[in-house]
């Protein structure tokens, strides 16, 4: 007896769960999610947007962008060395 309750209950867990999944409309999540070339991931809205703003705007958004991507790789690679003086791997 104990093996059919066992057995009905995994049974309704396995028929719900597609009941309980969220919907998801991938060209949806393709349009609303935009990441620069810096890995920057931006609100729906922000493609449009900077289409509308002056050359001058993007090349220096462009800019700050570039400089960001440098001062990571910069920390990245001091990071690295720092800890390869303390830890020397397993």
């Amino acid at each position: 007896m104990p093996m059919r309750r066992l057995l009905a209950a995994a049974l309704i867990t396995v028929v719900s769960l597609p009941a309980l999944a969220q919907p998801s409309d991938k060209g949806t999540a393709a349009r609303s999610r935009n990441v620069t070339t810096a890995g920057v991931t931006k609100p729906p809205g922000a493609a449009g947007a900077s289409a509308s703003l002056s050359p001058a705007i993007r090349g220096e958004m462009a800019k700050a962008e570039k400089a960001a991507a440098a001062r990571d790789r910069a920390w990245d690679t001091k990071m690295r060395t720092t800890m390869g003086s303390i830890c020397r791997g397993c």
